[in-house]
Parts: structure tokens; C-alpha cells; sequence
């Protein structure tokens, strides 16, 4: 479904928690038989922490390493659930895109904005 480069940078996008290394594998598996089977792994490490997901789908691996990330965290964690909704974005903003469906583009507002700014900033 997916290249290693484009996983890699799907694993990057979904992560929004403190600075973190991150790894993802697409592992391949292909009997004498005909039975295949692909799998993914995406994991974020924090100094000695490993959080990581595995799944045959690399949409459900990323959101299994945030999620894991998430329920590491002490209760209430906002940092949790702010990861776990940013990824869950970031993961429908690529569905999407993978799907054909419509980009979602800045509103008037936020382009009105970005040109005053530029505009100030460089007069």
C-alpha cells in the first residue's frame, strides 16, 4: 500500500508529542506455499521508552504507537489526548488524500492574515 519513504513520513506527520525518535518497518512475509502476509510497525522512542504498533494496516500501527503513548502518560494528560487527536488528523488528512478526496486549504481569513504579516514584516 505504501512505500517505506511514504510510511516513514506518515509516521513522522502523526506525531505530535515531545521530541521523539521514531522507526517504521514495513516487514514482508511470503510462504513457499502462497500464504503473504505484510506488516507494519511504526514505534516513537522517548529517552528510554519504546512505544510501539503493529499491524497489518499502517494507518491502525501509527495510531496503536500513539495510543500506547497515550495510555503511558499519568492520568488526566492532556499531552495524551492532544497526541492521540492530532495523529487521528493526520491520519484522515492522508486517507483522504490517498482516496482522491478534496484538500483542505486555508480559509480566506488565515490567507488575509499571512499576506498582512509578510507584508509588515518586509516593508
Amino acid at each position: 500500500m505504501l512505500t517505506a519513504l511514504q510510511f516513514s513520513q506518515l509516521v513522522a506527520a502523526a506525531w505530535s508529542g515531545p521530541a521523539a525518535a521514531h522507526f517504521a518497518t514495513i516487514s514482508h512475509y511470503a510462504a513457499p506455499e502462497g500464504y503473504t502476509r505484510t506488516q507494519y510497525t511504526a514505534s516513537y522512542h522517548l529517552g528510554r521508552a519504546c512505544h510501539l504498533g503493529q499491524a497489518e494496516c499502517p494507518f491502525q500501527a501509527i495510531a496503536a504507537a500513539v495510543q500506547a503513548f497515550a495510555v503511558a502518560q499519568p492520568a488526566p494528560s492532556l499531552l495524551g489526548a492532544l497526541a492521540v487527536a492530532h495523529a487521528a488528523r493526520a491520519l484522515a488528512a492522508a486517507a483522504r488524500a490517498l482516496a482522491g478526496g478534496p484538500q483542505y486549504r486555508p480559509g480566506f481569513i488565515s490567507r488575509c492574515l499571512r499576506h498582512r504579516c509578510a507584508r509588515l514584516r518586509y516593508a
